[in-house]
């Protein structure tokens, strides 16, 4: 696959991600679910307010930087999920549709170096590049 079209895919995938993710959080009310033992934030979850529906979960280091994040559909992954390093730094970065793995996978090391990337399409790994 050449730069051009991978350099697309990834520019739509950021672009879909962010509208679902604006379109997600309308109308929801943020719940703390779980807290650490130190009080802080562990698991926060945001629901529709007219149906109590999940549509996206956060999860907490203990430190109060954000493990990760994620949207559902349905109550299954779709859309934007992000993970990080202790330090608050992008580990990755993933898109989900109907709780399948869809287009560009980006992981970065503690540094934030993109290290690899993955095109997925309908949960099947189409390609993979470490760098």
């Amino acid at each position: 696959m050449n730069s051009s079209i991978k350099i697309f895919l990834l520019s739509l995938t950021f672009f879909l991600g962010g509208k679902t993710a604006f379109a997600q959080l309308e109308n929801t009310t943020r719940d703390v679910a779980r807290k650490h033992p130190n009080g802080k934030p562990y698991v926060v979850v945001y629901m529709k307010n007219t149906t109590g529906e999940i549509v996206k979960e956060e999860v907490y280091y203990s430190n109060g930087n954000l493990e990760w994040e994620g949207f559902y559909k349905r109550s299954i992954e779709d859309g934007s999920w992000k993970y990080y390093y202790p330090n608050g730094k992008l580990k990755s970065n993933q898109y989900y549709t109907k709780g399948k793995e869809n287009g560009v996978f980006l992981d970065y090391n503690e540094s934030g170096k993109l290290v690899k990337q993955s095109l997925f399409k309908d949960g099947k790994l189409v390609s993979e590049q470490s760098f």
